[in-house]
């Protein structure tokens, strides 16, 4: 049975705020600091990739002996679990755009909305206009490919934190050879895959060192990397450098628990937020982007934007966890009861 992170339900909240509040902040003509602090939360992406990571090595499916049934069920959970969602997203966008709007920018690959389809963000460049009616869903593609490859990465580190690391480092080493070809914009995946891989490792060293332990040993593995890319006269990425402090910090907070605020308004709150977490995530973008129309073709106060855009995203995350997420639930549900027959 899968272990309750307190501190991972906090941590996913947080990082799923900071991706709202980055997208707010253009269309509240934010400026300055407060630009700067709520640009930030776009570094919530990173964070919930290490959380995808450290997950993955907590599903017993995965660290158990796998069997194809078994595999095939964590399939079907998990592409349930995100792309219901993201396909009614790229539906409404395509109706809007297409049919509304009608202002879909020429796609030079001629792929059009086939892109979205099967989320070829993972794989294929995209024209940065074309994508940017649906910019806030790129991170879709890269989920949904982790997952596909989780069963095995989770096998390759076996548990073991010298393996764990192995596989950490050679993720980051993929990104660089990736990079120094030139070709980061394809395959996009494994530019990014050592975030994941770095949630894998953290739940390996959790395990086999206890947290605090863990979190000294990472810090000091990224230390060392620092310091190496320093000898080499290469400059550190700031999202991996900020990726590492992430680490620490859930390491470090993984004893939390609520204990005997578990019925205080703010852990209630918490875990309704965590629960529409995915939702919000989707469908702050489509609302960010109507504001952003709205506001193209009438005067609307910025004192009026974060009411209307926290309303509608809380009405947009509520429906689609309704008529969307809960009853793809069900039906994938069925569909894993059915495999495991």
């Amino acid at each position: 049975m899968r272990a309750r992170y307190d501190n991972i339900q906090v941590l996913r909240v947080l990082a799923c705020l900071g991706v709202f509040f980055t997208h707010l902040a253009p269309r509240i003509g934010a400026e300055g600091g407060l630009y700067a602090v709520m640009n930030f939360g776009a570094s919530g992406v990173y964070l919930f990739f290490l959380i995808s990571g450290f997950l993955a090595c907590d599903s017993p499916v995965l660290t158990g002996k796998l069997r194809w049934r078994e595999m095939l069920a964590y399939y079907i959970r998990r592409l349930f679990r995100i792309l219901p969602l993201y396909y009614a997203l790229v539906l409404y966008q395509m109706v809007l755009h297409t049919f509304v709007l009608r202002n879909v920018a020429p796609d030079p690959g001629g792929l059009y909305w086939v892109r979205y389809f099967f989320v070829t963000s993972a794989f294929i460049p995209a024209p940065n206009d074309f994508w940017g009616n649906l910019g806030a869903t790129w991170t879709v593609g890269l989920f949904a490919v982790f997952y596909l490859c989780a069963p095995f990465l989770v096998r390759l580190a076996g548990g073991s934190v010298r393996r764990s690391l192995c596989l950490y480092l050679a993720a980051l080493a993929l990104r660089c050879v990736w990079v120094g070809l030139g070709l980061s914009a394809w395959m996009m995946f494994f530019y990014y895959l050592h975030y994941f891989v770095l949630g894998i490792l953290m739940k390996c060293l959790a395990d086999r060192k206890g947290s605090a332990k863990a979190a000294i040993g990472l810090a000091l593995l990224a230390a060392v990397l620092r310091f190496l890319l320093f000898l080499l006269g290469l400059e550190a990425d700031f999202f991996w450098q900020l990726s590492c402090l992430y680490g620490v910090l859930l390491l470090f907070t993984l004893p939390f628990s609520w204990g005997p605020f578990s019925e205080s308004p703010l852990r209630k709150a918490v875990a309704v937020l965590d629960e529409y977490s995915y939702g919000i995530y989707l469908i702050h973008a489509a609302v960010m982007e109507g504001i952003s129309l709205l506001q193209a073709h009438a005067a609307l106060p910025a004192a009026a934007v974060l009411p209307l855009s926290v309303l509608l995203t809380a009405a947009g995350a509520w429906l689609s966890r309704r008529l969307i997420e809960n009853p793809a639930g069900k039906w994938g549900r069925k569909l894993v009861a059915a495999v495991r027959i």
